[in-house]
C-alpha cells in the first residue's frame, strides 16, 4: 500500500461514500466542522510530527478522507431526495434529453425547480414531437423514487437516487402541453444530439438492421437498439462488455492514434502528439455523449500521455487510482454504478494479474505469445470481475476465453472500419464497400455470440448472497496475490482461513434461503 499513495486516498474516500449510503446518517453541519479542524491539525501535524511518528499523520488523512466521502455523499442525497406534493399539481419542465421511446410510452428526463423527474408521455404524434430542450406544462401526481420502487425486485429507488432522479409521474395525454419555449442546451445536451445524428448518418449509409444496435453499442455507446435477447445471448457468450464502451474501447482508438501520429511526430514534437491524441479522445468521448465509463477511460490515457511526457510509460494503479478519486470528488454515486465497477475492477485486475498469468508460460513463437497474451488478459479481467458478476447477475460465462479471443480481433478491426466509413462519407462510391465489410464483421461477432450462448454449459448460475461474501471473494484474491509474491506461509493461513468462512457464509445462505 506504501507504493500506492492515491490509491489509498480514493480507498479511504469510497469507504466514507459507502458508510453513508449505507447509514444514511446525517449529522448537519458537524462532519464539515470536523473536516475543517482536522484540516488545521493535519496542517501542525505535517510541520511537527517525527518521522516515527509519521503514522499519526498517516491515519489523520485516512480520517480526512473518510469525512470528505461522508460530507460529499450527504450533499448528493440532499440534491437529489424530493418530498413532492401528495395530490395533483401543475409542473413546468424542461427536457433534459431526448425521449426515449418504450412498448406504449416516451420517457422523458424532465427538470422541475431543478430536480430530474422521470416523466411518461402516451404514444401520439404529440409526444413523438418532443426534443431535448422542450419545455412544457404538465398536471400530475410526481411520485417520490421510493413509492415507485418498492413491488419490484430491487432498490429502483436507490438506483433512481444515483441517477439523480427525484421521483417519477406518467402524464396523460390530456395533461400536458408544450410552451413553445426551446432552452439553450448543455454541454452534454450538445453532445448527446451529435450521438443522435452519427446514428441517423449510420442508418443513411446502410447499416443493417441487425447490425446496428451493436454497432451504435460498441462505437457510440447507444445501447437503447438492443432487445433483452441480444444482451443475453452476448452475456451467456462471456463478450457482453463489448457492448459498452469502456477502456478497451478507448484503448483501441488510443493505440491507433498512437500509431498513425507517431510516424508523423517523433522526437522534440512528442508533446504535441500526446496534446492532438489527448483532444482527439476527449472529441470522442463528447461524440458520445460523455458516459462515465468513457471520461474514466479518456482521464486515465490523458494521465498515461501525461506520465508519458514524464517520462513513465507504464499505466499504474496510481493512474488507475487518480481517476477515480478525481470522479468519485466529482460525482460520489459514481462508486454504486455497476459499470464504473467492473470498469476499475477489471483494470485493476489486469494490473495485479496479467504479469502473473503471462509469465506462466514462455512461448517463442510470436504468434503463441500474442494469443496467450490475449488469454491471459482476460483471464485476468474475468477472474477480478467474476465475484461483481455473480453478485449483481447470478450466473458465469464458461467460455469466456474462446469467444473474447476472437472478439479481441473482431472488435478493433470493427471500429477501425467505421472510421473509415466515417471519413469516407464524402466518397460514397468507396464507402458502400465499406459499409458491407463492416456489416459482414458485425455480423460476425453476432454470429460468434449466438454460436457460444447455444454450447452446452455455457453458462451457469452461481450466485453471491451478500456484500460480506464479495468482500470475502476479494480479500481471498488479495491474499493469494500477496502469498504468490511473498512466499510467506502467515498468508497462506490467511486465504484457507478466509475459503472457510466465505463457504460457511454460502452454506449459511443456503440454508436460510
Amino acid at each position: 500500500m506504501n507504493a500506492y499513495p492515491i490509491f489509498r486516498l480514493a480507498l479511504f474516500l469510497a469507504a466514507g461514500i459507502f458508510f453513508a449510503e449505507t447509514f444514511r446518517i446525517d449529522m448537519g453541519l458537524l462532519p464539515v466542522a470536523v473536516l475543517l479542524l482536522l484540516l488545521l491539525v493535519l496542517g501542525w501535524l505535517l510541520k511537527e510530527t517525527s518521522y516515527g511518528g509519521r503514522w499519526i499523520f498517516g491515519a489523520g488523512v485516512a480520517i480526512f478522507m473518510f469525512l470528505v466521502g461522508w460530507v460529499l455523499t450527504s450533499h448528493a442525497w440532499k440534491t437529489v431526495a424530493v418530498d413532492w406534493y401528495p395530490e395533483r399539481r401543475e409542473y413546468c419542465g424542461i427536457l433534459q434529453e431526448s425521449p426515449q421511446e418504450k412498448k406504449r410510452t416516451y420517457q422523458c428526463r424532465v427538470s422541475v425547480g431543478g430536480k430530474d423527474v422521470l416523466a411518461y408521455f402516451p404514444k401520439d404524434s404529440l409526444s413523438a414531437s418532443l426534443k431535448v430542450a422542450d419545455e412544457v406544462y404538465f398536471f400530475t401526481q410526481i411520485q417520490p423514487s421510493h413509492i415507485a420502487g418498492d413491488k419490484l425486485d430491487f432498490d429502483y429507488a436507490t438506483y433512481l437516487y444515483h441517477r439523480g432522479i427525484s421521483g417519477t409521474a406518467y402524464v396523460p395525454a390530456s395533461g400536458w402541453q408544450k410552451t413553445g419555449r426551446v432552452h439553450s442546451l448543455t454541454l452534454k445536451q450538445k453532445a448527446l444530439l451529435l450521438r443522435e445524428r452519427m446514428l441517423e448518418n449510420y442508418r443513411k449509409w446502410g447499416v443493417g438492421d441487425n447490425e446496428m444496435p451493436v454497432l451504435a453499442a460498441l462505437t457510440l455507446g447507444y445501447k437503447g437498439d438492443l432487445d433483452k435477447e441480444t444482451r443475453n445471448v452476448y452475456s451467456v457468450a462471456g463478450i457482453a462488455h463489448v457492448l459498452a464502451l469502456s477502456g478497451m474501447h478507448i484503448g483501441i482508438l488510443w493505440w491507433m492514434l498512437n500509431g498513425v501520429l507517431g510516424l508523423v511526430l517523433r522526437g522534440a514534437f512528442r508533446w504535441l502528439r500526446s496534446i492532438v491524441i489527448i483532444l482527439v479522445l476527449w472529441a470522442f468521448a463528447y461524440v458520445v455523449g460523455l458516459e462515465a465509463s468513457v471520461v474514466r477511460a479518456v482521464v486515465m490515457c490523458m494521465l498515461l500521455e501525461m506520465g508519458r511526457l514524464a517520462g513513465s510509460r507504464l499505466l499504474s494503479m496510481n493512474t488507475l487510482a487518480i481517476a477515480a478519486f478525481f470522479m468519485l470528488l466529482y460525482r460520489p454515486f459514481y462508486l454504486f454504478d455497476v459499470s464504473f465497477q467492473l470498469s476499475f475492477v477489471a483494470v485493476a485486475s489486469i494490473l495485479i494479474f496479467y504479469p502473473l498469468f503471462f509469465k506462466c508460460v514462455d512461448f517463442k513463437n510470436r504468434v503463441a505469445r500474442w494469443i496467450w497474451g490475449i488469454a491471459s488478459v482476460s483471464a485476468a479481467a474475468q477472474l477480478g470481475t467474476a465475484p461483481l458478476v455473480m453478485y449483481y447477475f447470478s450466473s458465469f460465462s464458461v467460455y469466456f476465453l474462446l469467444t473474447n479471443l476472437v472478439a479481441s480481433l473482431l472488435v478493433p478491426l470493427i471500429i477501425y472500419v467505421c472510421i473509415c466509413m466515417v471519413l469516407l462519407a464524402p466518397l460514397p462510391v468507396v464507402q458502400v464497400w465499406v459499409v458491407a465489410l463492416l456489416n459482414a464483421l458485425v455480423s460476425a461477432l453476432n454470429v460468434l455470440a449466438g454460436w457460444t450462448s447455444t454450447l452446452p454449459g455455457a453458462t451457469f448460475s452461481l450466485s453471491v448472497w451478500k456484500p460480506v461474501e464479495l468482500m470475502a471473494f476479494y480479500f481471498v484474491l488479495g491474499v493469494a496475490v500477496v502469498y504468490w509474491r511473498t512466499r510467506k506461509r502467515k498468508w497462506l493461513i490467511r486465504g484457507l482461513a478466509a475459503c472457510v468462512l466465505l463457504l460457511a457464509l454460502h452454506l449459511y445462505a443456503l440454508l436460510v434461503g
